[in-house]
Parts: C-alpha cells; structure tokens; sequence
C-alpha cells in the first residue's frame, strides 16, 4: 500500500458534495447504496470486487462523515485502489473536504498517471471548492488583462499557498493567443485540486520579468512550475523548474512533459499538506465513530446479541485498518531507504565533481599559501651571519649549523669555495698555513 495524492479544500455545501459522490459511485458499481447513504450515516457494503465503507462521528460541534472505497484497477491487473473522501462540519463555517488515494500494487515503480477522482469534476462545478483565496475549477486560468497579470504575480508568491502552479506561456508567433503549446484542459482536469494551471499571453509576460527577473520568470513558449513557497528572491535552481518549447513540440514529448507534471503535483501535495490537519485520515475519524455507535446502543437498549453483533463488526473494521497501516509502514520505510540510497549517490557524485585539491607542503598547509623560507645550510666561505633560517622549526630532522665558526672539511682535498677560479693546490707536497686569524687560509 502506498500513497499517491491528497487533496485539501473548503466546501460550501457538504451534503450536496456527499449525494453527488455517493451517487456517482453507486452508478459506477452498478448497485444500489443503503439507506443511510444518502442521510449521512454509517454504513458498510459489498458490491463484487467494490466495498464501501462510511463512518460518522460527533465531537462537540464538529460533524464528521468519512467514506472509504476500495476497487479494482479499471484497467485489469493486481492493483487495487483505496480513495478516503472526509468533509468536517464545524458551525456556520465552511466544510473541510479532504481527499486521499492509495494503491495496492506489487509494482516497484507505479507506470501510471496520477488523477483525481471524476466525480471531483462534479462537485466543483455544483459547489464552491476553495483553497485560500483560489477557487478551484475544472478549466485553467487563462490571462486576459493586465489586471490579472498583477493578480497572478500576487498569486505565485501567496505564502498561504499550498499547491504549486503551472504557468504555460503562448509563442508569441502562434495564431491563437490563447493556445500553448501544451494542452491545458487535461492536466487541469487531472490536477484538480492538487495544481493550478495558468495560460500567460505573450502579451503579458513582461508583467512576471518585471517582477522577479528573467531567470524566474517564463516567457516564449515556455513552461514553469512555481512551487509552495515561491517568493522574489527564490533560488532559480532551488525546484521552479523551466521547460522550454522543445521539451513540448510533439506529440510523445508532450504526453511525457504532462506525465512529469501530473507527478510533480501529486508529490507535492503529500508534502505540503499534513494529515490530521489539512487531511482527514480515515482511521482519525474511526475511533471516534465506534465510541459513538457504542454510546448509541447503550442509549437505546440494545440487546447483548446485537451489541455482541456490533463489536464483532468493529472489530472486523479495526482488523482491516490495521492491515492498511502495516503497507502504509512497510510502504513508508521502503521509501526512506531509497530516498537514503538516492542521497548517498548523489553525495558520491558531488564529491567526484570537486575539483582535487594540491597536496600539501611540508609544513601541512596548501601550496598556494605563502610559506617560510626554507632551510638552506650556509655554503662554504660564506659567513654564517650572512644567513640565518626565518624560524626554529626549519631545523627539524636536520643537524644544526654551528654558528661558532666555519666546520671543517670531512675528508682531506675537499675543494673549499675560496679557490674558486683557482689552481686547486697539490696536497701531496706539505702545504704551509698559516694559523693567524679565525679561519684558515692557504698561502700561495
């Protein structure tokens, strides 16, 4: 079990939403709903490969009705689909709709498309689906004026903003000023909820350079993903990522481009909206509904046989969601190790790319550094005064010089520097010296 997408918005009319949900699934099943369907109630049904599962839960004010589907994969194979659709009444206040799929599938790597739900297309056009100050509708948004233009730019770095954008810019050669070069209608119905899709005029995408430079804006064709949390002063490199028209000129290009965008919304959307929060987990709203049926049969009566009944049911469904959160654990940890593995490649790769440094001196610090004059003995007839090391440690794992006086030779005929030019004498005749002064002469 892994999980694909969330969806979090606020609704207008939470019953109209829940009937034109329930009736789109009951005609999809080919089967007929229980009564307390269509009241907002718990209810449990089969329905071939299909259950439907529907838990209601009273805290205070807040009215929760949580539903779970399970079905096959329409196109036929071992995958198996579960979508959670929550919506929690508080008050005069707006619903909360959330929206969760997850699939079963013995796959490594899900060769799919991610979409939402169809029946979402319903709701939003029979009720008002908001997230912030964006309503959500089935068709993109297409910029007509230079109004809009200053309402996207506030759009994009909106800090509330949660879903990450696609803006598609029209060449400024094409007939039709409203056409990118990719179609919107599609990805904007898939992404429902999960991404906003924005067409931008070539007319008008001046107004975006304006705003944030050229190296985070989009212009000739091109496309840009604006990620949550897209501010003037974001990183270019830092995920808005920028497709050029090449990437969408044909027909298998751009069905790859759209897949990639479809993806981009789905894992976005796992990681910026939180459960519990902006999505309602089923299991969350399960506790609760079984504390309720509980007080419910005690409330009227109910025999011990049809209290015995019940808690069998529960624990039925208590059994099943444990099984849910094993896969969704085991899916979860399968995730962390390859994101561990993806994070030591890339760690590999980056320490391969480093420029190699120098080796380092004798002194352990780099060769472009300036370094101490090195050890140099004082040469033969050359004074030692003339020459001193700049510091102690130079002398290290070397015989200091004797500043006393010059050291004599090591052998008998080692040339001296001062017969340098000279008629080197003949030590086999017995030389004369001459012992006045501190040094030792030869005497012509």
């Amino acid at each position: 079990m892994r999980e694909v997408q969330r969806l979090s918005a606020t609704l207008d009319r939470p019953d109209v939403a829940r009937e034109i949900i329930l009736e789109w699934l009951e005609n999809d099943a080919k089967t007929d709903l229980p009564e307390p369907a269509w009241k907002g109630g718990a209810f449990q049904h089969e329905a071939g490969k299909r259950s439907f599962t529907a838990i209601r839960a009273v805290d205070g004010t807040a009215r929760t009705w949580a539903l779970r589907f399970v079905e096959p994969d329409p196109a036929g194979g071992e995958r198996e689909w579960t979508t959670e659709v929550a919506m929690r009444e508080q008050g005069d206040a707006p619903a909360l709709f959330s929206l969760r799929t997850m699939v079963r599938s013995p796959e490594r790597k899900l060769r799919i498309q991610p979409s939402v739900p169809k029946y979402l297309l319903h709701v939003s056009e029979e009720c008002v689906l908001q997230q912030g100050a964006a309503r959500i509708e089935k068709d993109p948004w297409i910029i007509e004026s230079e109004y809009d233009a200053s309402n996207l730019a506030e759009f994009l770095i909106d800090p509330t903003r949660k879903t990450p954008a696609f803006v598609l810019t029209v060449p400024e050669e094409s007939p039709d000023p409203h056409e990118p070069l990719l179609d919107p209608r599609p990805l904007a119905a898939d992404t429902l909820g999960t991404a906003k899709v924005i067409v931008l005029p070539s007319e008008f995408t001046w107004r975006l350079t304006d705003r944030f430079g050229k190296q985070l804006s989009v212009y000739r064709g091109a496309l840009r993903v604006y990620l949550a949390g897209f501010s003037e002063h974001a990183d270019p490199q830092g995920g808005h990522d920028l497709f050029m028209p090449h990437r969408m000129d044909t027909e298998e290009s751009a069905g790859k481009l759209g897949s990639l965008l479809r993806w981009i919304a789905a894992r976005e959307s796992l990681r910026r909206l939180r459960l519990d929060q902006d999505v309602l987990p089923f299991a969350s709203v399960l506790l609760p509904a079984l504390d309720l049926e509980h007080e419910g049969l005690a409330k009227e009566g109910a025999s011990e046989a049809d209290q015995l009944k019940a808690a069998r049911t529960n624990l039925a469904i208590l059994r099943e969601e444990l099984r849910h959160s094993i896969q969704m654990q085991q899916w979860l940890t399968q995730e962390n190790k390859e994101l561990e593995g993806r994070m030591r490649q890339t760690e590999a790769r980056l320490r391969g790319s480093r420029p190699r440094r120098r080796p380092s001196d004798r002194y352990g610090g780099d060769r472009d550094r300036p370094r101490p004059r090195p050890y140099r003995p004082a040469r033969r007839g050359e004074h030692t005064s003339d020459y001193r090391p700049e510091r102690r440690s130079d002398y290290r794992g070397e015989r200091r010089p004797d500043y006393r006086g010059e050291r004599r030779p090591d052998h008998r005929g080692e040339r001296r520097p001062d017969h340098r030019g000279e008629r080197r004498p003949d030590f086999r005749s017995k030389p004369r010296y001459d012992r006045q002064g501190p040094r030792n002469r030869w005497r012509p």
